[in-house]
């Protein structure tokens, strides 16, 4: 079941929980060897990190799936919303609601869509980029809501991408689990991201976004806004597929070997003359 947090429309959500099959976010993987479908399957277990449900991947494809729960009145899945219908809340406001402190505190996030949350080693150093761009924003604290293993402070740090606005395409898209579709008429996308790595043993995979919907909360003016995430068991980690076992060749071994045929074949004309 998907896991949200509600800044405002707690009755809203739940009742999206229920009644909606495939997650409003998600993160997995084209599928690899010995995979039975499209997607990476997911492991009830894995190690290096200690984790449960995740999907292994060593390739350099992540996939993300954003979901519109009901395409009625769901304006935005990703960052803030400003149309003609209002103005929705942005990531400062909607994080320290969550997490506590000063909306200036989250400040770094606004004008972000969809965040995609990459858990590193605490204890190692390397580099990153999704499709080709640095993290906005790296951190010791995770500021996503669901601490599964291994999204937690004392296991890793963390790293933060915009990876923008999910539109609101058809048809509806799977479930990257049991590659089911979604419900009749519902709307969304799924980004294909490109890992760009080095340093790094492995890396865990989540995302969050803001959803706002065309309702106005009567106090503020502005539309309802929540928080929504992918849960524990629809994330992805990569890990680092090690040296090829055919190893690399040393530069001069393709000369060597060319210099070797030029040579057989000068001997071959000298004997046929």
């Amino acid at each position: 079941m998907k896991s949200t947090f509600p800044l405002v429309l707690g009755a809203l959500f739940g009742w999206v929980a229920n009644a909606y099959a495939v997650p409003t976010l998600q993160v997995g993987a084209p599928a690899g060897a010995g995979d039975s479908g499209v997607y990476a399957d997911y492991d009830s277990s894995s190690s290096s990190p200690t984790e449960t449900n995740t999907a292994i991947t060593l390739g350099n494809q992540l996939l993300v799936g954003g979901a519109y729960a009901n395409s009625n009145n769901e304006l935005l899945l990703g960052g803030q919303y400003i149309g003609s219908q209002g103005t929705g809340l942005d990531w400062a406001t909607v994080l320290s609601a969550e997490f506590g402190g000063s909306s200036s505190d989250y400040s770094v996030f606004n004008g972000k869509g969809a965040i995609l949350v990459a858990s590193i080693p605490g204890d190692s150093t390397g580099g990153l980029t999704i499709n080709g761009m640095m993290p906005f924003f790296t951190s010791p604290t995770s500021l996503f809501p669901n601490k599964h293993d291994p999204v937690k402070s004392d296991t890793s740090d963390f790293l933060f991408f915009d990876i923008g606005n999910f539109a609101k395409n058809t048809p509806a898209i799977p479930n990257f689990v049991d590659e089911l579709p979604g419900s009749a008429g519902s709307m969304g996308e799924i980004k294909n991201l490109l890992i760009a790595t080095s340093g790094f043993q492995w890396i865990h995979f989540d995302v969050m976004a803001l959803a706002t919907y065309d309702k106005k909360d009567s106090k503020t003016g502005l539309l309802d806004t929540g928080l929504v995430f992918n849960p524990g068991s629809k994330d992805v980690t990569w890990k680092d597929p090690g040296p090829s076992p055919f190893g690399v060749p040393e530069p001069a071994t393709p000369l060597l070997l060319g210099l070797g045929l030029m040579g057989l074949l000068m001997v071959r004309r000298r004997r046929i003359s």
